[in-house]
Formats: C-alpha cells, structure tokens, sequence
C-alpha cells in the first residue's frame, strides 16, 4: 500500500491494520498501531471478526481472541503473529443521556505491528482521509467534519467521497492529512444517507489512559528542534504552575475542557501541554486564559515566547471560528474563497492547498499583517464576502467588528476595509460558470482522449464526462454540447475552456462544431466565449501576481513581435498581465511558451497569416478595459467572421489562464445537489 500511497499518508499506512473473520478470512474492519505492540479498533468490529453479534456486551475471552486474524496491508500484507491478548474493552452502549451510543472500542495487545501514529483534535469543516478496512488502494473516502456532539463524536459528511462509508471502514483512523496525525476513529454510517460518525480523538486518548497505555505523545515524530520547542513549554508551565493557587489551576483545566471538548480536564502541567498541542487553536486558547489568570509579567512574556516558537499562531478561539462557520453557512467554503480570490488574500497560494473552509481560515490566519494597524488577511475576505451577500451579510460584518476589536485592529481601518470591500461588490459580478474540455492527448489525427468537466460560478464541479478509449472529435463535440447544455439549465450564461496538454495552441478548438436540436451543428465559439490553457503552471506565484495585476495598473496590454523582445521586457515588467502576439506563424509557437513561463496569464494573438497587420487587428480588440471586456469582444469578432474563413475574426486565439482555478489537479467526479439528513442512532453500522 504504501507504494501507492500520497507521501503525507505514508505515517497511516505503515499503522494501518486489517482485521480479518475468523471464518471467511475477509477483511470486516481496521484497526491502527496506537503505541508499541498496541492496536486500536472498534469494539463491534473484533465482534464481528469472531462471529459475534455487533453489540456483543461482554468482552471476549483470549481464547477466542486466538483465532484472531490481523494483517499490515502497508507492509506488504505481513500478517501479525503470535498470540492477540484483549488489554482495554468498552462494547457499544446505548447512552441514557441522548438518542445515541457511547463506547465500541477495543484495544488489542500483540507482539509487533507497525509504527505507531498520534491522535489530535480537528476542527469543523476539515477533510479527514479514511480507507476501507483491506487498506487497498483505490478504497479512500475523504469526509469533512461537519459538527461536534460534544466531546465523544465527530459528524462526517461523506456525500462527495469517491467510495461511500459502509461496512468495513469501521476501526479506521480518521486522518489528517496536512497535520500528519489521526482525529478520531471511523465507527458508523447512517445506512443509504452519505453521513458517518467518528469517535473523538479525545475520547480515543482518554480509553488509552484508562487501559494503562499512554496515547502516542503528540508529535513524537517530530524532529528534535521541534520536540526541544515543546518540552520548554512544560518548563515553562511547571515554573508557572508553582505560581497558580488551586482554584486558579482548577478554573484554568475547566476552561480548557470547554474551549478545547476535551474528555478529561487537565490538572497537571503533563496534561495541560499535551491537552494544548493535541487542538489546533490549543496554543491560542492557553495564552487567552492565561492572560486572564493576570500573571507575573515575565511568566507570562515566556510562556508567550515559547508559545510562538511552536509554529505560526491562530487569530480565532474555537468558538469564534465555530460562530464563523455558523455565519457562513452551507456555502461558507464557496463564498470565502471566492471573497479571499477577489480581495488579493491569496496572491502565491495555489487553490490546491486549500481545499476545505479549515484549511481556508488557516491560511487566511497564517498570513498576518506585519503593522498592527492593518486589517489581518482573514477579517479582509470575510469583509469581502459580507460585501457579495448585500443586507444578509449584517451577521458576518458583527462577527468581523467584535474579532477585530479582540485582535486591537483600529476601526478606522476596518472602515476603510469595509468601504473597499462594497466598491468592489458593487463594481464585480459573480464569477463565471465554465466547462472545461481537457484534451489528454491526440493518438491521431482528429482521434482523442479526453476529459470533461462541467464547474458552477464557484469553480465547484457539477459534472463530469470522459472517454474511456480514444475517441474521434465528433463524439468529443456531442459531449462537449451534453455538459453545455445542463449547465445552462441552472445558469444563463456559460464559457468553454480547453486545456491542451501538449503545448499545440494552433488547434481551431473555437471553430469545432457542436451538435444543436434546434440550430444543428454551430461552432463553439459562436454561441459562448471559448479560450485555452495549458498544463500545468508552473511558476504560480508569479502566475498569481500578474493576474491579480489586471485589478491594479496593470490593464495596457504589451505587444510583442518577436524572442529577443519577449526576453528582454518579460523578466522585467511585472505589471503586465496580458500580451498581444503580432509575429510570422514559425514564431509563435516559442512565444507563447516564453510567456507562460514567465506566468503572462493572458496571450491573444490570430492563427492564420495577415499580411503582418495583426496589430491593426488586434489592438481595438485588447483596449483599456481588457479585464472585463476582452471575452466579449474576442467573441463578438468570432460572431462577425461566421463561416468566413478569411476573416481575422475566424482565427482568434485567447490564452486565458485564470489562477484562481489551476488544470494541475483534477479531482475525482463530485455529485451536484445539497441534502439534508437526520441523526444516525445505533453503533457498528460501518
């Protein structure tokens, strides 16, 4: 498995263990290597194995537990030998207190596994990776936390994982792929509805501690800066420690727990450290409150000292990000990115590395102004965002005033930011919904494989078509018009972009026909804007720079004529985003690929020959107002030439390279359309 494995899953992988029946010899479940010959699996998934029903209450004895069956798919398949013995047990239970379960865990003693992982809290709206229990590849369903049932359950939305959560991923880690550490342990699904539920890491650590095996410290497998870093945090919280009365210490634990959801309340300087580090706004938290218990100002200057050497540090409690969740709502992800995209918050981050609102809101964190009178990052997009949703976004611009206030930002400057922010929402429109026709390769002429892929104004996909063999450009058009037309059945407008792979610019992509009912066959580029890309993109930081150029002074197009120009001014003229090519077919080719190593987002230039006059051309065609208007006008001159094959309007070439939505990573196929479901009761359903 590993081989096959993302290199940021290989520490899972190697702790990934399969539980297989006593009888079939088929997986039933996982489990994972908590600690030195420790493996952790659901209660109701050993149960299975041994031929027990589910909600088996009593723990079984070490001589069934013989018959036992566990494997290391990431070490080969290596099966675990010698004798498997029970060292922790809490079979499922119905939990008086709600309409829900409590317990189903299992912690299984052998003689050797694998590498041991540790177990740290997430946040809402994270994607989490989990695989069925064989550990195969092909078999991970990424789920996003949705919400927390207090402090024992994390609710998974599983709608858009490739493989629905069923029977058989029980007992799995729930992992974390950017933090490098598993969030909780994957335990039911609610039947045919695309919703799971985990158990906490917190409650994962507490049973460990209650078994008699220490949980993992978290991150043990750091380097030994890193594990210097945190063990002067414990210096410094036990020098504190000394200076806190009892009730302070007691308050400070209870705090914790509520801030954090954590099982137990930490009482020591051991348990607060590692309470602290296992949160991802751990950090954030202990610094609020112990500003709050008024500490001796050196004490606390440390503690702030050590705490910052830990890493980059959050700007919102839990419970300021939970409330932002709230505000943003189902679409918070959409809207956020595409406020973050448009107010210049993600100039140089690739959208790839941001996949979730999680992640999202931490990178937006991470990139702190450097003067304490500027808006943060994060409080500049939610402004934005505010600004697209008109009167409904009073809720998000409260929520940005009292965490501006709570960060000492000047209101002066969220004025000002916020004044901004409803210019731009009143001057932009909603981005484009487009289909994309990827053309992987041509195995011959007119004969393709390809992709096709159908995104709302978000850039979210709603749809998905793809040749399973090569296949000729005619069945291509007739997919090409199926993606057109139902995305046009949600919106009035639509745009087609081709992705070429291999670098051929040239190809009349604009001039294909496409399939109608009413009109019969008619040009793409007739009826909806058509431009290309390539793939990939490689130096994206300087991609984003110019694009978002386009928005600042960056709107006068620069016309080349040929190499020695193109090397000349390029490297230099950050400021320009668009290029007109006016050069003999032999040279375009090189140019081309000098601009977009060199990140120029857009390229126009015309196919054919014109006698030298393609700046006469093309130079009405690119004017000032390029940014907004040079989709219309490429398409308007498209529209002039008809049939024409003569008129420069025919041969128009547009390079619209968009960074905000990068061809570098293709996702799997996402299924369109929001649901709502009801709690799942019951265990072991997975």
């Amino acid at each position: 498995m590993i081989e096959d494995v993302d290199p940021l899953d290989v520490p899972v992988a190697s702790a990934w263990v399969t539980v297989h029946g006593v009888r079939t010899g088929r997986p039933v479940g996982a489990g994972v290597v908590v600690a030195d010959g420790y493996v952790l699996t659901c209660a109701h998934v050993v149960s299975a194995a041994l031929g027990l029903p589910k909600k088996h209450q009593p723990a079984p004895h070490d001589e069934d537990l013989v018959r036992l069956r566990l494997s290391l798919p990431g070490l080969g398949g290596r099966p675990v030998d010698g004798p498997v013995r029970l060292a922790g047990w809490e079979a499922p239970r119905d939990d008086p207190r709600s309409n829900r379960w409590d317990g189903d865990l299992a912690l299984l003693k052998v003689p050797s596994a694998g590498a041991p992982v540790d177990f740290g809290e997430t946040e809402l709206y994270r994607t989490l990776q989990t695989w069925h229990g064989e550990g195969g590849p092909g078999t991970q369903a990424d789920v996003v936390v949705k919400a927390r049932i207090g402090a024992r359950w994390l609710m998974l939305d599983a709608e858009h994982a490739a493989f629905a959560v069923r029977e058989g991923f029980s007992g799995g880690p729930l992992w974390d792929r950017e933090a490098g550490r598993a969030v909780g342990l994957i335990v039911s699904a609610e039947g045919e509805r695309p919703r799971a539920y985990g158990i906490s890491a917190g409650r994962v650590r507490a049973f460990l501690a209650v078994s008699g095996v220490p949980p993992q410290p978290v991150g043990a497998g750091l380097g030994r800066r890193e594990r210097e870093r945190r063990g002067r945090l414990l210096d410094v919280l036990d020098t504190l420690w000394d200076a806190l009365p009892p009730d302070r210490v007691h308050r400070l634990g209870r705090r914790l727990a509520e801030d954090l959801a954590l099982w137990i309340r930490p009482s020591t300087p051991e348990a607060v450290a590692e309470s602290v580090l296992a949160h991802p706004r751990g950090p954030l938290v202990l610094a609020h409150h112990m500003r709050m218990m008024r500490l001796p100002d050196a004490g606390y200057r440390d503690l702030l000292a050590v705490l910052a050497a830990l890493g980059p540090q959050r700007m919102l409690l839990p419970a300021q990000y939970e409330e932002l969740c709230a505000e943003l709502g189902s679409q918070g992800y959409r809207d956020l990115l595409t406020a973050a995209g448009h107010s210049g918050c993600l100039v140089g981050v690739p959208v790839t590395t941001v996949p979730d609102l999680s992640a999202l809101v931490e990178r937006l964190e991470a990139r702190r102004p450097r003067h304490a009178d500027t808006v943060p990052h994060l409080l500049r997009a939610v402004e934005e965002a505010a600004a697209r949703r008109g009167a409904e976004g009073e809720g998000l611009r409260t929520w940005s005033s009292s965490v501006a206030a709570w960060n000492g930002v000047p209101r002066k400057a969220l004025k000002e930011c916020r004044d901004s922010a409803r210019d731009r929402a009143a001057g932009q429109g909603e981005c484009r919904p487009v289909v994309r026709v990827r053309l992987v390769r041509a195995v011959r002429p007119e004969v393709y494989e390809y992709e096709i892929r159908a995104y709302d104004g978000a850039d979210f996909q709603t749809g998905s078509w793809c040749s399973d063999d090569p296949a000729p450009r005619d069945e291509l058009c007739g997919q090409l018009a199926a993606a057109v037309e139902e995305l046009e059945e949600q919106v009035a407008a639509v745009d087609v972009e081709f992705i070429i792979e291999d670098g051929d610019f040239e190809r009349p992509v604009d001039r294909w026909p496409v399939p109608s009912a009413e009109a019969g066959p008619r040009a793409v580029g007739l009826d909806r804007p058509v431009v290309l890309r390539g793939r990939p993109m490689k130096r994206a930081a300087l991609w984003q720079e110019r694009w978002h150029q386009r928005a600042g002074g960056g709107h006068v197009p620069l016309v080349l004529y040929d190499r020695a120009q193109a090397e000349r001014e390029l490297p230099v003229r950050m400021d320009v985003a668009c290029v007109i090519l006016c050069c003999p077919r032999e040279r375009r080719a090189p140019l081309v690929g000098i601009c977009r190593q060199q990140g120029v987002p857009v390229v126009l230039w015309c196919r054919g020959e014109h006698g030298g006059h393609e700046e006469r051309i093309l130079k009405p065609v690119v004017r000032e107002d390029w940014p907004y208007q040079l989709l219309g006008n490429v398409r308007k001159l498209r529209v002039e030439a008809g049939a024409d094959e003569g008129h420069p309007g025919a041969n128009l070439a547009l390079l619209w390279e968009d960074p905000r939505w990068s061809p570098a990573r293709w996702q799997g196929t996402l299924r369109a359309g929001g649901h709502r479901w009801g709690l799942g009761q019951g265990g072991g359903a997975a």
